[in-house]
């Protein structure tokens, strides 16, 4: 069985709210700062969806006999002058998940050649995406698919 990479449609909104509260679940267990439950998934899929129309973005699914068992959401962007030219136009992947059912079977991998795929068309030269530290398998398939680490984000939380 092989995953056919397509658009999002309305249709597929119920499967992808699955697909991000199941991603939110498991940041919630890697990192203290990250909400979950249905209403986080739905300001999620939200998010993507406005942030995808406004940039020129896009969200995909990766759908098995009519299942929609991956999801992933982009949006095009640019860096200030604080990169090289040809890095400022990206593309961003604002989030990436595959159903834990499916995992491991090069599902992800499929995902992130969508995301190079739209970034050509885009005529973009750069993907970026943000991943947590402790987020081992996905930092491995990350890696697997030719990223590299160019920045570590950090925070401090005031009172």
């Amino acid at each position: 069985m092989s995953a056919i990479i397509r658009r999002m449609v309305e249709s597929d909104r119920e499967a992808v709210l699955g697909l991000l509260r199941e991603l939110n679940d498991h940041e919630a267990e890697l990192s203290h700062d990250r909400a979950t439950g249905p209403e986080t998934a739905a300001a999620c899929l939200a998010d993507d969806a406005e942030k995808a129309r406004a940039t020129g973005g896009a969200q995909f699914v990766a759908d098995i006999e009519g299942r929609v068992v991956g999801y992933l959401a982009l949006q095009l962007g640019r860096a200030g002058p604080y990169v090289h030219e040809h890095w400022r136009d990206h593309v961003h992947i604002e989030n990436i998940v595959v159903a834990s059912s499916h995992r491991k079977a090069g599902i992800g991998q499929v995902l992130l050649a969508e995301a190079e795929c739209f970034a050509r068309v885009s005529g973009r030269n750069v993907i970026l995406l943000g991943v947590l530290p402790r987020n081992d398998i996905a930092l491995a398939a990350y890696r697997r698919a030719g990223f590299a680490e160019l920045s570590i984000e950090m925070a401090k939380v005031l009172d």
